[in-house]
Parts: C-alpha cells; sequence; structure tokens
C-alpha cells in the first residue's frame, strides 16, 4: 500500500460522501455540522498531505466503564485479507438489519445505538437537514417517531447524543451553538441554552452534558436539564474523543500536528502524550492504541506509549474504532471490504461491492461514537454493534 493509494481512495471517499460543490467549501460545511466537518477535514488532509496523529477524550462520571481489549498479539493481524466469511455469520450477536425507508419513502438514516436493542435514527428533508428522529426497536423490528426536528433555514441538527432518558443534540447559528433535548419516549423538544462558539462532540456524562468546541478547543458542562455552564479544568485546550478522556489537538490537523497527541482524563487530572516517532505520518491515537504510517509506508499500530507495534494491512485514515477495529480492502482489486478486528485477527465481509460505474462506497468505523457501525446494502441499513464483538 503507498501513500498515493491512500490519497486516492481518501479522495474518493470524500468525493462519494460529499456533494459536489465550489473551493473552500470544506471550510463552510465544518463550521455547520460535525458530521460535514470530518468529511471535510478527509478532504483537506488529503490535499495537504497532512500528518495526522491522535488522541482520546475526557471523563466525567456516569458512564460505564468501557470492556478492556484484549492485549495486542504482534501476529494476530494478517498482513493481507483475500477472502472472508459474511460479517453476519463472523459475529451473529453483534450484526443485524434494518429497513432503509419508512414505508412512506422517507430514508432511514441510522445515527446512534441506543441501549442494547434500539438505533436512533433521523430523516431528511433535505441534504443532512434532519426533519425528525425516530428510535428502531431491533427485537419488535418496530420504529417510533421521538419528535419533529425543526430548524431555520441554513441551521442543522448534528452531534446526537444519549442519555438514560434523553436525546441531545446541537445547531450552530449565528452567535453561537444551541443546545437542545427531548425524552427518548417522545414529547417537546427543549432548548437547553446557547453557548459561544462551534460546539464539536457532545456526551453524557452523569448528570451533567459535557461539550467541546471546535476553534480553539475548550471542554465544559451543564446540567441535563439546562442551567449553568461550566468549564473542566485541565481540559480548557481540549477535544472530546472518548469518555472519559479529551484530548488536543482535535482530529482536524490542518499543518500536519499530532491529532489528540495529548490526552487529559476530566475527572481525576491524568494526562498522556503519545509516543510518535520521526518520520511518522498519518498517525491517528484512541485512548490505549496508535495506528500510522511509518517512513517506509507501511502502517503500523501500537499502543500509546510505544511498546507492542505490529504491522497492519493498509493505513486506517480516520484511525480505529475502540482501539481495535478498521476496515480493509481486499487483496483483489475491486472485490470490497472487510470488518477487522485487530485484537483477534478475525474479519468478516462487509457485502460492499463496486457498482455499475466501478465506485465503491467507504466504510470507516474509526468515524462515529465508536460502537456503531452502519452503512446501505441493497435496501437496507446493516447496523454493527461492535460492543458485542468479543
Amino acid at each position: 500500500m503507498t501513500l498515493e493509494d491512500e490519497l486516492r481512495t481518501t479522495l474518493g471517499h470524500a468525493a462519494e460522501r460529499a456533494p459536489h460543490a465550489p473551493q473552500g467549501l470544506p471550510a463552510h460545511i465544518a463550521g455547520r455540522s460535525r458530521r460535514r466537518r470530518i468529511r471535510a477535514n478527509a478532504l483537506m488532509a488529503a490535499v495537504a498531505v497532512a500528518v495526522i496523529a491522535g488522541g482520546a477524550a475526557v471523563a466525567l462520571r456516569g458512564e460505564p466503564p468501557r470492556q478492556p481489549i484484549p492485549a495486542i498479539r504482534p501476529t494476530s493481524t494478517p498482513a493481507r485479507i483475500t477472502e472472508a466469511e459474511p460479517v453476519e455469520k463472523v459475529w451473529p450477536a453483534a450484526v443485524t438489519k434494518i429497513p432503509g425507508k419508512l414505508r412512506g419513502g422517507a430514508k432511514i438514516r441510522p445515527l446512534k445505538l441506543i441501549g442494547d436493542r434500539s438505533v436512533l435514527f433521523e430523516t431528511w428533508e433535505s441534504h443532512e437537514k434532519a426533519n425528525a428522529i425516530y428510535a428502531y426497536d431491533l427485537e419488535a423490528r418496530t420504529s417510533r417517531k421521538i419528535t419533529n426536528i425543526r430548524t431555520p433555514k441554513g441551521v442543522f441538527a448534528s452531534n446526537w447524543t444519549i442519555g438514560t432518558d434523553r436525546v441531545f443534540w446541537s445547531t450552530i447559528e449565528d452567535g453561537g451553538t444551541g443546545l437542545w433535548s427531548v425524552p427518548l419516549e417522545g414529547g417537546s423538544t427543549e432548548r437547553l441554552a446557547t453557548v459561544p462558539g462551534r460546539v464539536d462532540t457532545m456526551a453524557v456524562a452523569g448528570d451533567r452534558l459535557a461539550f467541546s468546541v471546535m476553534d480553539g478547543g475548550g471542554v465544559s458542562t451543564l446540567p441535563l436539564g439546562g442551567g449553568k455552564v461550566e468549564a473542566v479544568r485541565g481540559a480548557e485546550r481540549h477535544h472530546i474523543l472518548s469518555w472519559p478522556w479529551a484530548g488536543t489537538p482535535s482530529d482536524y490537523t490542518p499543518n500536519g500536528e499530532t491529532s489528540y497527541e495529548e490526552i487529559v482524563n476530566a475527572e481525576t487530572g491524568e494526562t498522556n502524550r503519545a509516543v510518535v516517532r520521526a518520520g511518522e505520518t498519518w498517525v491517528r491515537c484512541g485512548v490505549l492504541t496508535c495506528v500510522g504510517a511509518r517512513p517506509d509506508r507501511t502502517a503500523f499500530m501500537r499502543l500509546r506509549d510505544g511498546t507492542q507495534e505490529r504491522d497492519l494491512p493498509e493505513i486506517p485514515m480516520p484511525g480505529i474504532a475502540a482501539d481495535r477495529f478498521m476496515t480493509v480492502r481486499f487483496d483483489s482489486a475491486g472485490r470490497g471490504q472487510a470488518l477487522l478486528d485487530l485484537a483477534t485477527g478475525r474479519s468478516g465481509d462487509l457485502g460492499i461491492r463496486p457498482g455499475d460505474d466501478g465506485g465503491m462506497q467507504v466504510v470507516h468505523p474509526g468515524v462515529g461514537d465508536g460502537r456503531l457501525v452502519h452503512y446501505p446494502l441493497k435496501g437496507e441499513n446493516v447496523i454493527i454493534d461492535l460492543s458485542k464483538i468479543t
């Protein structure tokens, strides 16, 4: 795998997932939606051949602890993947499928997992402009509307976050960002606060809602029901990635900075700085692991402290999910993609194949909440819950 191959892949992904637009649109997109910002970052980073390295996020009480990943085994990752069993056969407990559309024809666009049995999804009135959110019960295979989403022209709802009994989101507007919520069971939407700057990520932390600001960083919290906003001490320059950690710089590093090189635990104050060696590029780190490219363009994975390094089949541009999952292309040209578990070396065929025009959607589990992987396939939405892969 060469750097040129990765650039072509990243540019192709950005072109497939984003609307055609005049030069300079990525910056405009970044101000309106975190999801759009991620796509813009991929495009801008590829063009600039930026060095990416990375990070983590901030912690407060209230979130259940994540299961520790198995110890990295340097021999468990295949050098390349030529074929694999379907992902639903490899991990049957983690994979399910839901309809691609509601009965009225609106496309179902998955957002987050709600507990162990439901998926939060949105419908659009126009490109990326949500007009309603729903909950889909994976066991009963039924959906119900939670609420309609009403936003002015040019304002988009994003940063969907699930609490114990409420859904939270943000709207970037003139003069700041609006923070909103609605009961999961349905009801009226409530504006919790309007905060300065552009919020890039949110997380529920106990009885408070935590958020970080895109420009300049900074993590703050406020009560779930609204109230006084308080800054998180020690995270004044940081961005939420995955509770309980926050890091700096963010995932957008146009000048080749190490993304999330420094992380801090917002509850304990513990800090960590990832090991990045001379000549390495496209490096991204999670709370525990880092991935990237060596000077010879071979891909690697290792712990943040620089130990237990091993080779990867290719460079996972957006990083890896839950410190262990990435997608890889089959070694045979144009045959599709597989989900690879770096902790065990197992892989599952996602079922994605090139279309009649030769183009193919690209799935990156490193983009999102670190638990949900989803993609459209043959009129349905494939749902993969990474927390159910052991």
